[in-house]
């Protein structure tokens, strides 16, 4: 019987403890190593090729989680990633998509709901559970994103928070016939047919914000 083998990437020593006694004791997991940091979980990826990496997207305060992410994709043969992160806004989502993470969960869930997320994960699922979520908004739903770019990681952030063409243009100085064809190869990449579909498995509710006047959500970064 194989030894699954699991890495967990997070800053916080108590939580990667809590997180490997999960995995442990309820999902099946035999061997768990650990990283506080970008270096030491990339360190671990090529020593160890874990079957699994579970990582936080925002490290030390830097955003090395998808770094990690594309690293273990790239060199690790069937490896799957779940980022466990504690920011599920449109803009995590997009950066986790973007990074190829196979599962998305939020922090905020309980223990149970991430030994099964895990379980589906290495099953060759995909989870997406965010915020305040009980149930995953993903099973087997979302396909591997070809990768993308800045701008576009951005319009989709904007897009999830369910800004109009006209909107995203206004934010970004963009022409709007631009944004319309970054929203076109953003849904061909993600493998969704429209904005609605794309919204309904992805949004969650922290990005289900209307722009309305001064009190509008802040934008992505330039």
């Amino acid at each position: 019987m194989h030894c699954v083998t699991t890495l967990v990437v997070d800053d916080q020593p108590v939580l990667r403890y809590a997180v490997r006694q999960l995995l442990q004791d309820y999902a099946g997991v035999r061997v768990v190593t650990e990283a506080g940091t970008e270096r030491e979980a990339l360190r671990q990826c090529e020593k160890n090729h874990p079957d699994m990496v579970i990582t936080e997207l925002s490290i030390s305060g830097e955003p090395a989680g998808a770094g990690i992410c594309q690293f273990a994709k790239e060199h690790l043969e069937g490896a799957v990633v779940l980022v466990f992160a504690g920011d599920s806004s449109p803009a995590a989502v997009a950066t986790a998509l973007n990074a190829g993470a196979d599962s998305f969960v939020h922090k905020s869930v309980s223990g149970a709901r991430l030994v099964a997320a895990v379980r589906s994960t290495l099953a060759g699922g995909r989870v997406w559970v965010p915020a305040g979520e009980t149930t995953p908004l993903l099973a087997d739903a979302v396909p591997h994103a070809n990768v993308m770019t800045k701008r576009e990681e951005d319009i989709l952030a904007l897009m999830l928070c369910r800004w109009s063409n006209d909107e995203i243009a206004g934010e970004l100085h963009l022409a709007r016939q631009t944004v319309k064809n970054y929203s076109s190869r953003i849904l061909h990449k993600l493998g969704f047919a429209s904005r609605r579909e794309l919204v309904h498995a992805l949004g969650s509710r922290a990005g289900q914000v209307r722009l309305e006047g001064p009190g509008r959500p802040p934008g992505p970064a330039r």
